[in-house]
């Protein structure tokens, strides 16, 4: 038999799989009872399991009969705390929390893949591993695996992951070379001043105001000290300060994020933001200081990988369902923590159809993904990890 035709076989029990995890999310580093019927669900499949270093999160190994590469299949398995609004017969059974990013979809793509191929276990050479992954909504999940040694004994040589994607249609996935998502960095701004009465300025040093530049120049970083076709994304998304209309106060706090896709952009940006922060608050007799939290890098897909996935997976579905994303999403990603181990890719799988509900943004509380994606992801997934095993 052939994927596709394998996959058709299991598609009720991968559907069961997808909304059993559906009805019970679990938040990041939560995700206990989720590890728990996973694990049960593999083995019963025959699939050899490790959750040895992981409080959450399960290992899944397929070991072929012949020496050769290994490839890892990540999903993620967290969800998010957002309210369900969606009216689904298996909604969430757990109050303020919803897989509104679609990773119930993902952990059912992936068992999918581990059942289809254990079908192939007599005739692989090299092995499968099977990245069942928590946290990924914290953007710490991957370092745990990676930590817990997923990427070890058997060494992976190339890693695989799916994300669901309401802007493109039910049955097709879209692919990308190079630069794929941003990096997801926070930072936090402390402008200090000298306060005093606002009626008083000239006896001041009024750090809202020198907030005000900061806010603005910044944005030069992206206008003039950036390449046009190198997207980079300042944003500040928290400003606070003061505590009554007449009083100038000592202090201002701003917090935001940095996205960027080149990783030579990634490790310049910082010392540009220091210079504007800190040189523009002495131009105005103040002090300022910039505090980062490195979140996740960019990821980048790895060329030759998206050239498998694109030969493979037309020959299986048509080259008609399968899209080329034309720019990459400014939206972070921890999957980058493996892709600066090994080689790998991001495919984005569609989920979209006439309900206009599946058009919806992930992270939305009435978002409907389509299910027919579950197929054409284990089909998918499949095929590629096959033809990845069988490249010399």
């Amino acid at each position: 038999m052939n994927i596709l035709e394998l996959t058709k076989e299991i598609e009720t029990e991968a559907i069961r799989i997808r909304r059993e995890v559906h009805k019970n999310p679990e938040l990041s580093l939560k995700e206990y009872k989720t590890s728990d019927f996973l694990e049960k669900e593999l083995k019963k499949i025959g699939i050899e399991v490790s959750r040895e270093g992981l409080k959450t999160g399960v290992l899944g190994i397929l070991r072929g009969k012949k020496p050769g590469k290994t490839i890892a299949l990540r999903a993620d398995i967290d969800a998010l705390p957002i309210a369900e609004e969606t009216g689904l017969e298996f909604a969430s059974q757990n109050e303020g929390v919803m897989h509104a990013c679609g990773h119930d979809i993902h952990t059912a793509v992936l068992f999918g893949c581990a059942k289809v191929l254990s079908n192939f276990k007599d005739e692989i050479s090299g092995n499968i591993k099977f990245f069942f992954q928590p946290a990924e909504e914290k953007l710490g999940g991957a370092k745990n695996m990676i930590k817990a040694g997923a990427l070890k004994d058997p060494d992976v040589d190339a890693i695989l992951g799916v994300h669901t994607w309401p802007d493109l249609p039910a049955g097709t996935i879209g692919l990308k070379k190079g630069p794929f998502m941003a990096s997801a960095d926070e930072i936090k701004i402390k402008v200090k001043g000298k306060g005093g009465h606002a009626a008083h300025p000239d006896k001041c040093v009024d750090p809202i105001v020198i907030a005000g530049y900061i806010l603005t120049k910044l944005q030069t970083v992206i206008s003039r000290e950036s390449s046009p076709v190198d997207p980079v994304v300042i944003t500040l998304g928290t400003i606070n300060g003061g505590t009554a209309p007449n009083i100038i106060p000592s202090e201002v706090e701003m917090t935001g994020t940095i996205r960027t896709v080149n990783y030579e952009t990634h490790d310049k940006i910082f010392n540009k933001i220091d210079r504007i922060v800190k040189y523009t608050a002495k131009s105005m007799n103040g002090d300022a200081e910039t505090e980062y939290k490195i979140g996740t890098p960019p990821l980048v897909c790895d060329n030759k990988l998206v050239d498998i996935i694109y030969k493979s997976v037309s020959d299986l579905l048509g080259a008609s369902n399968i899209i080329e994303l034309k720019e990459p999403s400014m939206g972070g990603e921890d999957f980058a923590f493996y892709l600066e181990k090994v080689p790998g890719a991001l495919i984005r799988l569609g989920t979209a159809n006439e309900d206009e509900n599946s058009h919806l943004s992930l992270h939305n509380s009435k978002i409907i993904f389509d299910e027919k994606a579950i197929t054409t992801g284990i089909a998918a997934m499949s095929q590629v990890a096959l033809a990845y095993l069988s490249e010399k």
